[in-house]
């Protein structure tokens, strides 16, 4: 693809009533282009109602294996993947014993579960914690992807490669460096700035900060911030003057 295209995709949606909030002011007032959605949190209806009301911005699915959840699917039904509470396991090294086939039927469950709260399938997929990069869960996502015909993030030159080889689409880089320490305005622009010949997606978490949120992950305050960076003048400014195309994943 010719010049330099850009995704700036919003993960976490559907997590908390303030992360909607964030995702979609992010869209309207800021270079937020695309959003992917958690469909296992309450939230994820919320999530989907304000998606109808921004018809622009792209919304794929943030598919879940971690972060502590039920699971869309009943949790006797996937027993490898959940903790004696039928909980997800907080973070990707608890999935170490997971069975590959209950992997994908949850993850069939979520891509139904889309389906239903939005009336349409995702731009694309990616995951929390990254966990589609895991050899355990890579073939999973792999036949999702290929079932569908739908991108995938391609969180690393690897899984880039693997993609690619697969004859799947995915973008020719991926941008995390906005994150944390590095969730401030002058990273942000800095980041813009270096904007690659081709396809670019920039992963971010805005939100405006809630209760649950706060009591519910380590990545909280920082996000308020994301959200401030994300909407000032200043990136779309650079945006511009760089010649970047904002775009989604169905422009892929």
């Amino acid at each position: 693809m010719n010049g330099k295209r850009l995704i700036v995709n919003a993960d976490d949606f559907g997590r908390t009533p303030g992360i909607n909030r964030g995702v979609a002011e992010a869209h309207a007032r800021g270079i937020v282009t695309s959003a992917t959605l958690m469909v296992n949190y309450p939230a994820a209806a919320d999530a989907a109602r304000l998606a109808k009301e921004h018809p622009e911005l792209g919304v794929g699915i943030h598919l879940q294996l971690t972060g502590g959840v039920a699971p869309a699917l009943p949790a006797d039904q996937v027993p490898s993947l959940v903790d004696a509470s039928g909980r997800f396991p907080a973070k990707p090294e608890g999935l170490a014993g997971a069975s590959p086939k209950e992997i994908l039927a949850e993850l069939r469950a979520q891509l139904r579960r889309f389906r239903e709260l939005l009336g349409r399938r995702p731009t694309h997929f990616d995951s929390h914690h990254h966990v589609h990069k895991l050899p355990l869960v890579e073939p999973a996502v792999l036949t999702l992807a290929w079932e569908t015909g739908l991108p995938v993030r391609g969180a690393s030159p690897e899984t880039r490669g693997r993609l690619r080889r697969e004859g799947l689409l995915t973008t020719d880089h991926f941008i995390e460096d906005f994150y944390d320490a590095g969730a401030t305005l002058e990273t942000l622009v800095a980041v813009l700035g270096r904007i690659e010949m081709g396809t670019t997606e920039l992963m971010c978490h805005p939100a405006v900060v809630d209760e649950e949120l706060r009591t519910t992950s380590s990545y909280a305050e920082v996000r308020s911030r994301e959200l401030a960076a994300l909407t000032h003048e200043e990136p779309r400014h650079t945006l511009q003057a760089a010649g970047i195309r904002l775009m989604t994943y169905a422009g892929l």
